[in-house]
């Protein structure tokens, strides 16, 4: 990282995650990092400029070497925002919240940023509550996951706990039914589940699933059927299933 970012700042890149930013909350942007290098801009990018600056945000041309060093990444595009770093819900200011209906994600050993970024976007396009996942067992929030989640990463309700099975019987004793996907003969078909008003969902990183630790926490365990010759999806593939399956549930 370069002398842009400081330890209570954060970054996110790229024209679309920018916009998502600066559109829904432009009071966290402390400027926006442009590269000097163009000089005509495609209609989005001169789009996306013409709104930074109607918001009256900083502005601050820099060249592309920069850019690639301040994300440690070359797909910005572009453009990066500077952001004051997002507040982080604690464990038991959301509990204090009792809902009648509520879903919560909970992500075990999800390392991979792009996976991360997927399932973060996901979550907040079907209208998860939270997502949680341990400190110490799963990827950080980089502007390579922001971009990845089209900057839900920025937008929804994330818990960082230090540990996550304490925290899932935190939510059992609050009347949480938890499910973890994990593919097995004996797992109960998500097409055959009916989710319960107040649910938390597991899932596990790519090869190993959900530790058996966790998997012991649960109430049922699910799986997506396969028909095909592969026998299993992408992690972030299978949260979306899982999710508009539940979403279509809370609409019929």
């Amino acid at each position: 990282m370069t002398q842009h970012k400081k330890e209570n700042q954060t970054l996110v890149m790229g024209l679309h995650c920018v916009h998502e930013v600066v559109s829904h909350q432009p009071e966290r942007v402390i400027k926006v990092l442009i590269s000097n290098m163009e000089t005509e801009l495609s209609a989005r990018k001169a789009s996306l400029l013409e709104m930074i600056k109607k918001k009256k945000l900083e502005i601050e041309k820099v060249s592309m070497k920069t850019l690639d060093r301040t994300c440690d990444s070359k797909s910005h595009q572009g453009f990066v925002a500077l952001l004051k770093k997002r507040e982080t819900l604690s464990l038991s200011s959301f509990l204090k919240n009792e809902k009648e209906t509520s879903f919560v994600l909970a992500l075990d050993s999800i390392y991979d940023p792009q996976n991360l970024g997927a399932i973060l976007r996901a979550a907040e396009c079907f209208g998860v509550d939270l997502v949680i996942w341990s400190k110490n067992r799963g990827a950080s929030l980089t502007p390579v996951v922001a971009k990845t989640s089209s900057a839900a990463s920025e937008i929804i309700p994330i818990c960082l706990v230090s540990n996550l099975s304490t925290a899932i019987q935190e939510f059992s004793k609050k009347g949480y039914f938890v499910a973890a996907a994990h593919l097995d003969a004996k797992s109960e078909s998500l097409f055959e589940f009916k989710y319960p008003e107040k649910t938390l969902l597991i899932l596990g990183s790519e090869g190993e699933g959900v530790r058996p630790l966790l998997q012991k926490q649960a109430d049922t365990l699910l799986q997506v059927p396969m028909y095909g010759r592969i026998d299993s999806l992408n992690v972030s593939q299978a949260a979306a299933l899982f999710l508009a399956h539940w979403k279509r549930q809370q609409s019929l």
